[in-house]
Parts: structure tokens; C-alpha cells; sequence
């Protein structure tokens, strides 16, 4: 009689086992691939938002009648910086998707437990702060919704560095 040696499917899995993806981590990766793709879409529909900003204040400016002083000078200040971001929209727009691109491949990297997907999901998310510091300068923050668009990537480093530990590759 042959003596053969069987082993179950468990013995097998055990070889092959990765380490499971944190739940904090699964999640943030999953927010970053959905931010990247809105990121992407409103990078390229820049030229085309700018635009129907630009239509809607020359509207209202028109009728006028409506509009309080406090309003009149926040849409000037709000034309001025639509105007310094139309005439650097290339930069700015490439400069948008390099980042989207970087933050993307670093989550991908750290979906994988990669160490360096951190440092390459910060450079992805702080290129674009600088970048619109260098081309726009303190022109952009005309409003709340302009430091919420900087408040998010901090959070969420703040939120990824505190994963930092499951990244073991």
C-alpha cells in the first residue's frame, strides 16, 4: 500500500496568508479612491467651472439691484482670483492631477501594507497646497469653502499617519 501524504486546504493557507487590511485603513483607501476620481473630474472641468463663474457674476452684476455692498465686493474679490486662475489653468490643472495621481498610487501602496505609499499620499496631497500657493498666492481664500479644500488633506494625513503602524512591507 502507497502511503500517501494529504494536507488540508487550512495547512496550504497558512503559506500563502496575507495580513488582513485594517478596517481604518480599508476605509480611508476607499474615501482617497473615491476623492481621487471626483478630484479628477473637477480638475478637468476647471476651465469650464471657471467660465460659468465668470457668466454668473457678469448676470449678476447686471440686474444689480439686488446685490448689498458686502456682496458686490466679494464678487470682485472672487472675479480676481477666477481671473489669476484662468490665466495659470494649465499649471494649475496639471500640477491638480500629478497630485491625484500620486495620492492614488499611495493608496493603492498602502492597501498592499507598503510603507512608502504614506510618503507618496502626503507629497500627493501637499504638491497641490503649494502649487496654488506659488500660482495664486493669498488671493485664493475668499471664502470657507476655500480653507475647507485645505483642511481636508490635513485630516486626512493626520488620519493616515495614525495608521502608519499596520504598514508593515
Amino acid at each position: 500500500m502507497t502511503d500517501t501524504n494529504f494536507t488540508t486546504d487550512s495547512e496550504n493557507l497558512t503559506e500563502f496568508q496575507t495580513q488582513p487590511l485594517p478596517r481604518g485603513l480599508n476605509v480611508l483607501t476607499i474615501l482617497t479612491f473615491i476623492g481621487c476620481a471626483f478630484g479628477l473630474i473637477f480638475s478637468l472641468a476647471t476651465p469650464w467651472l471657471m467660465k460659468f463663474s465668470l457668466n454668473m457674476m457678469n448676470k449678476a452684476s447686471e440686474v444689480g439691484t439686488d446685490l448689498t455692498p458686502k456682496q458686490i465686493a466679494d464678487m470682485e474679490t472672487s472675479r480676481k482670483v477666477i481671473e489669476l486662475t484662468q490665466s495659470n489653468m494649465v499649471p494649475l490643472i496639471s500640477i491638480g492631477i500629478l497630485g491625484i495621481i500620486l495620492c492614488f498610487i499611495g493608496a493603492f501602496m498602502m492597501r498592499k501594507l507598503k510603507k512608502d505609499g504614506f510618503w507618496i499620499y502626503v507629497s500627493g496631497q501637499v504638491l497641490p497646497i503649494i502649487g496654488s500657493f506659488a500660482l495664486l498666492g493669498m488671493a485664493q481664500f475668499t471664502g470657507a469653502t476655500s480653507y475647507l479644500m485645505f483642511l481636508i488633506p490635513v485630516v486626512f494625513i493626520i488620519l493616515y499617519s495614525m495608521q502608519r503602524k499596520y504598514l508593515v512591507k
